[in-house]
């Protein structure tokens, strides 16, 4: 029976590197819109992978590692749905207010009646129930990458769904670790049999159903990890036999990937369970992470609708010290309040996945 996080449990979320390592996910995926949006080539991971599915992949890795944690800790189903919610729709439902009310009708080529008037305005509110609307009237229509307002938010539905599977794998099939041994090679083989055969999008609730299985096998990763507490095998040698096996892996897709779902949450949960002076002083300043995530796309497109002859050094330099500064006011005045809002144990002990201990 747990009664509680245990004392390591609580250090490892104050001290540890997860939420450096969460910010430079987010970063990779900024440095590599900043590439997109502006129609360059977008920057290759070991020439094989963009830098933007690569950070979205470190992500699921850490979120499949400690939410798994984070339940098995308080194996509680309505704390737990709690807990994810007010970390993920607080920060959510100000951003798509924001991108709506103000940033829409300072930017669209619409009158503002008009603007407030267009059906499409109402439509956008459905980014609150995760089903992606990228596009708001007129706005960013003539842009490089046209009318997209933020093209970042599609893995949160993709996220929720292996969020759910926890709680699925350890209350209905009360076999947590093996579920997700078993849910890794099932996504693995559709890689296989449906992901790499055919190239075709298929659509459920707005999003491309391949991005689960793509998404979900570094998550089911982090869990297994998590669940058969394998990152405590994970010494510096052992992190560096997969450094090695990612950086010499055969140049085929298939073969770069398979050496990928093993190697990369194994360097993922070793680097973020360790500790680093830089990634403790981080962690005491918030977690700047969600909000880079959120705002980092709309903030790209507004800079390239007012300035687009920066360079590319200077927008990207533009567009992290606004999106910095962005997400420190989110986490300290939406997405920290909100915390305090969480259901704790009896003990008033506590152990987030996400966030260090309110």
């Amino acid at each position: 029976m747990i009664v509680g996080p245990s004392v390591a449990a609580i250090a490892m979320t104050i001290h540890n590197n997860f939420h450096l390592l969460r910010l430079f996910a987010a970063m990779l995926v900024l440095f590599s819109h900043a590439h997109s949006l502006r129609r360059l080539p977008e920057p290759l991971f070991l020439e094989r992978m963009p830098l933007g599915p690569l950070g979205v992949y470190i992500f699921f890795s850490i979120s499949g590692f400690l939410i798994y944690k984070s339940y098995r800790s308080d194996p509680n189903l309505l704390r737990f749905l709690a807990k994810r919610g007010l970390r993920l729709w607080p920060g959510l439902l100000v951003v798509v207010a924001l991108s709506a009310l103000v940033l829409g009708p300072l930017v669209s080529a619409l009158p503002v009646a008009d603007y407030m008037a267009h059906p499409l305005l109402t439509l956008y509110f459905w980014n609150l129930a995760l089903y992606p609307i990228y596009h708001l009237p007129e706005v960013f229509s003539g842009l490089p990458y046209p009318g997209v307002v933020n093209g970042s938010i599609w893995s949160l539905a993709i996220e929720v769904a292996m969020y759910l599977s926890i709680p699925l794998a350890l209350i209905v099939m009360r076999a947590g670790g093996v579920v997700y041994l078993v849910m890794f090679v099932g996504f693995a083989v559709l890689h296989f049999t449906w992901i790499w055969v055919d190239q075709n999008m298929l659509v459920v609730w707005g999003s491309d159903l391949r991005q689960l299985p793509m998404c979900g096998i570094f998550f089911a990763a982090g869990a297994a990890i998590a669940a058969f507490r394998w990152e405590r095998l994970f010494t510096p040698n052992v992190m560096l036999c997969a450094a090695i096996a990612l950086f010499c892996s055969p140049a085929n897709n298939t073969s770069f990937h398979l050496v990928l779902w093993i190697a990369l949450p194994i360097l993922v949960i070793g680097a973020g369970s360790s500790t680093s002076p830089f990634g403790h002083w981080l962690a005491e300043r918030g977690d700047l992470s969600y909000g880079t995530y959120l705002y980092a796309f709309p903030i790209q497109q507004l800079l390239m609708l007012n300035w687009p002859e920066l360079s590319l050094m200077a927008y990207i330099t533009s567009t992290v010290v606004l999106v910095l500064a962005c997400a420190w006011l989110s986490w300290h005045f939406v997405e920290q309040p909100a915390q305090r809002l969480k259901p704790l144990r009896k003990t008033g002990l506590d152990f987030d996945g996400r966030s260090p201990i309110a």
